[in-house]
């Protein structure tokens, strides 16, 4: 066999084994249109904005994808409805949460602990409209 043979072979089957990178790397600011079925059934909720997230949320956000599953029915719709309700905050709402979910996590963990069940307490309370 010749030399220009064996390496044009060698060559052709080195190509067959290595992976795709183009088809294995996950797109880094993909579209709706470019997620998959499962992605686009999870983060269902996101639809409508999902083509103007950032790409480090959109990252971000598909890593709910894998672990959606192992969720409880109910789980997975508490998710969805938050996801939901998230999307629909003000940028000013957003960042007030984001600035005061990092006060909680810099609260010793008694207090933090206190503060979490005192949220707790008032979400679960009927609001005045609510009652009959």
């Amino acid at each position: 066999m010749s030399k220009a043979k064996w390496l044009a072979g060698a060559f052709s089957l080195a190509c067959l084994l290595t992976p795709r990178v183009s088809l294995a790397t996950p797109l880094a600011d993909p579209r709706w249109e470019q997620l998959n079925g499962e992605q686009q059934q999870v983060l269902a909720p996101l639809a409508s904005d999902w083509n103007r997230f950032a790409p480090d949320k959109k990252q971000d956000l598909l890593t709910i994808v894998p672990r959606f599953a192992e969720l409880t029915p109910s789980q997975q719709q508490r998710l969805q409805r938050r996801l939901k309700a998230w999307t629909e905050l003000s940028e000013q709402q957003r960042d007030e949460i984001r600035a005061n979910w990092k006060k909680l996590q810099q609260l010793p963990p008694e207090q933090r602990e206190q503060a979490l069940r005192r949220l707790r307490a008032r979400a679960v309370k009927p609001t005045s409209a609510s009652a009959p």
